[in-house]
């Protein structure tokens, strides 16, 4: 597993990485909650949208029949267009009013995702039913059963997505005194002179350093325990493969727990062989 690279961390260093990327797991599990949030109101709003229904549909086709054929007259046939307040399309109006003052108004919106209705619509609930709704002439019974369905499925994926990121928060504070207490062992050892350690304390420092070096693969191992145990039962958004490359993709390191933990095993593992030098020397 790739870790990527990172500047060797000390105390105070390791504690600033953690906290940011608590941070950053903080800032999108508020962003999926907005968006979990937004869908539920955008439920709320179709559940007042009555659909048209054929009985309908028939005495608006009998009472604009005239109108109709009056427009064609003097037009060519076009399929109308939704936001055009016509006797077909008032249902359709009003479910892309409830989406862009529900879904398309997260605070985050225009940051993450910019993307026109039609974009939108594909992105959360597919290219077929984003075609029914921008392109379709009457919001029907059918369309709007679809419609809650595809809301109660997208909802349901945000909360997944809820339930991974408080599991990757749980995970991060679990390393919240073993990584610094890590670092300030390995700080402890930068300024020893060891020209001018006897042979026993050389083995000792030489024990201590084994030691350590123990510690980081232990953390290590269930660090990569966790990412797999999350790419086996949590959910992320699209087609991200792992919990860190869908939270830390701008890190310096492709995995920054990992990445730091290296480093301090590497710095353990740079001790325990000067001080073998030492010993091969004394």
């Amino acid at each position: 597993m790739t870790t990527g690279s990172a500047t060797r961390p000390s105390d105070d260093r390791v504690g600033d990485r953690l906290a940011a990327l608590r941070r950053a797991v903080r800032t999108e599990r508020r962003r999926i909650a907005d968006e979990r949030q937004a869908f539920d109101a955008f439920r709320k709003r179709l559940a007042d949208i009555e659909p048209r229904t054929a009985a309908r549909a028939r005495t608006t086709d009998r009472t604009s029949a005239a109108d109709r054929t009056s427009a064609a007259d003097r037009t060519s046939a076009t399929t109308p267009l939704v936001g055009e307040r016509s006797a077909s399309t008032p249902g359709l109006c009003a479910v892309r009013d409830a989406y862009e003052e529900t879904v398309m108004s997260v605070p985050h919106y225009a940051e993450d995702y910019d993307d026109t209705y039609p974009e939108s619509l594909a992105a959360e609930f597919g290219r077929e039913l984003s075609a029914t709704l921008t392109a379709g002439t009457a919001f029907d019974p059918a369309i709007k059963r679809e419609l809650q369905r595809a809301i109660r499925d997208r909802r349901e994926g945000c909360v997944a997505v809820l339930d991974t990121l408080d599991t990757e928060a749980a995970s991060l504070a679990d390393l919240r005194e073993p990584l610094p207490e890590l670092a300030r062992d390995l700080d402890s050892l930068a300024g020893v002179d060891l020209e001018s350690l006897d042979f026993g304390a050389l083995e000792a420092h030489h024990a201590r350093a084994g030691a350590l070096r123990d510690r980081c693969e232990t953390l290590a191992r269930d660090r990569q325990a966790t990412i797999r145990r999350q790419r086996r039962d949590l959910r992320v958004p699209g087609e991200t493969p792992d919990v860190p490359r869908y939270l830390y993709a701008d890190r310096e390191a492709t995995y920054p727990v990992l990445a730091t933990i290296a480093d301090l095993a590497d710095r353990a593992a740079s001790f325990r062989s000067r001080v073998e030098t030492a010993i091969a020397e004394w």
